[in-house]
């Protein structure tokens, strides 16, 4: 009866060391806050790096399957530089340096070369196409995500509305738990706007070329080379000494 006890609590501690193997992967947080990426125009397709993220930016989906293939998808402004922003633009409020707005309509692929990443939160803004505007959200942020088994999952969440000044807000997107546990191998970023009856568009008609956003601060979590020999070497510890409690 005691070598049979013996037995099972050897194999009881062979499985919570396993498991805490498994539940143990190691990850660690990597912030992409466009600070070592210079203020620089970005065309349809070009990619730039920042922190372990690559970022391609993207012509609106509608150009695209139009036949485009050539034109602005987005730029890195700093917000430091009263140059950055003026009559066309106006400059959000609420970061400091550097940030990356997607424009007229586009969006940004959002990856990490050589694997998966997981989204935690990010901050967020209205990009007006033009200064002086009324006061209120005027659209959404939207994320679209590709996992790693094929998955598209979709969120999206409202542009807060402006300061004292009359300049647009910064706000943070803390991602749901569900969200945030994606394995990405993909994130789209593009931004909608109201049509008043309960919609919101990219190309809207009523504003052609409007639907754009700024982000800044995308906190993601990424796992270390180790972290699958971990995993393995769990699961090869479970297998021993099952068959030693045998």
């Amino acid at each position: 009866m005691q070598r049979h006890l013996t037995r099972i609590k050897t194999l009881a501690c062979g499985t919570l060391l396993g498991a805490a193997a498994l539940l143990a992967a190691p990850a660690h947080a990597s912030l992409a806050s466009f600070e070592t990426s210079p203020p620089k125009v970005y065309d349809h397709g070009q990619t730039f790096q920042d922190g372990a993220l690559t970022f391609t930016a993207q012509l609106a989906t509608y150009l695209q399957e139009a036949g485009f293939s050539e034109g602005l998808g987005g730029v890195v402004l700093d917000s430091g530089n009263p140059n950055s922003c003026g009559a066309v633009n106006d400059c959000p409020s609420g970061t400091t340096g550097n940030f990356y707005a997607g424009v007229n309509d586009g969006s940004v692929n959002v990856e990490r070369a050589g694997g998966f990443y997981a989204l935690r939160s990010l901050r967020f803004s209205f990009f007006t196409p033009i200064g002086g505007i009324d006061d209120g959200s005027y659209g959404q942020l939207v994320l679209t995500g590709t996992t790693t088994d094929g998955l598209t999952v979709t969120r999206s969440a409202d542009f807060a509305g402006q300061d004292n000044d009359g300049h647009f807000m910064f706000s943070t997107w803390t991602l749901d738990d569900d969200f945030a546990a994606l394995k990405l191998s993909n994130l789209n970023i593009s931004a909608c706007l109201f049509d008043g009856n309960g919609g919101c568009y990219n190309m809207a008609e009523w504003a052609p070329f409007a639907a754009q956003f700024a982000i800044d601060d995308l906190q993601v979590d990424i796992p270390l080379p180790g972290s699958a020999p971990l995993l393995l070497l769990g699961l090869a510890g479970l297998a021993v000494l099952r068959r030693r409690a045998h």
